[in-house]
């Protein structure tokens, strides 16, 4: 049975996970299935005076997917301190609790027929003392999306992540290459082939650099679809 729960985690922090994130809900959402987003912690949030938080990619995500869960539900935790979520934690005098995590993710789960699950920067980021990120998708049962690199080291980092996951009994579910940082060197044009020779884990989608993430209005939402249909293999994720 296809997974119907996506954890998102990358190989490296300001790897595109939340673009890749927004692009997987949109290619749901055109094939008529309803899709729902989570960001169990965030860190760098700003915090208002009075208690508010300015949520960053929990915000921008109910924003573009047009997504009715309050943003309490979709990120439980913010911290200000831009670190680990366990480091911002205890900078903050602040308990991680994953029972809360789960609890809201299963309120989440109610309301939609697939989730989104985006971790904080790669697998072993330190959630809480004895946990790592990536230990909520073994909670969740969820299939984990790898969202790699597009240059040199992006065969390394890919396959070391993967092979952690397999040896930890968490499920891989598929490859995103993301060229978020505009690599160009000559490993971009043989990365992926070369990759497939090393692993049977299939490449859902090669997202080239896009002009799109820097410098355009993201909340064109026909734009945002445009790229979903073009860069995500959504029939290879649904089975």
């Amino acid at each position: 049975m296809p997974n119907k729960t996506f954890f998102i985690t990358g190989v490296d922090t300001n790897i595109g996970k939340t673009f890749v994130s927004l692009l997987l809900l949109l290619a749901f959402q055109q094939k008529g299935l309803n899709a729902g987003y989570m960001k169990p912690v965030e860190t760098g949030v700003t915090i208002n005076k009075d208690g508010s938080k300015n949520y960053l990619d929990g915000r921008r995500l109910k924003i573009d997917a047009g997504l009715l869960a309050n943003l309490e539900i979709i990120t439980p935790y913010a911290f200000q301190s831009p670190l680990s979520p366990y480091a911002a934690s205890k900078l903050e005098n602040k308990t991680i609790c994953i029972k809360e995590i789960l609890f809201k993710f299963y309120e989440l789960n109610s309301m939609y027929d697939y989730m989104i699950v985006e971790g904080a920067g790669g697998m072993l980021v330190p959630l809480k003392k004895n946990h790592f990120v990536i230990d909520i998708a073994r909670y969740i049962d969820a299939g984990v999306i790898l969202v790699t690199k597009a240059g040199l080291g992006m065969i390394n980092h890919t396959l070391l992540n993967i092979e952690y996951a397999k040896s930890h009994e968490i499920k891989i579910s598929g490859i995103i290459i993301n060229n978020a940082l505009n690599e160009n060197d000559e490993s971009v044009l043989s990365n992926k082939k070369t990759l497939l020779e090393y692993t049977d884990v299939p490449v859902l989608g090669d997202i080239p650099y896009l002009r799109t993430e820097k410098d355009l209005n993201l909340k064109n939402r026909d734009l945002l679809k445009e790229l979903a249909s073009k860069y995500i293999d959504i029939e290879n994720i649904l089975g």
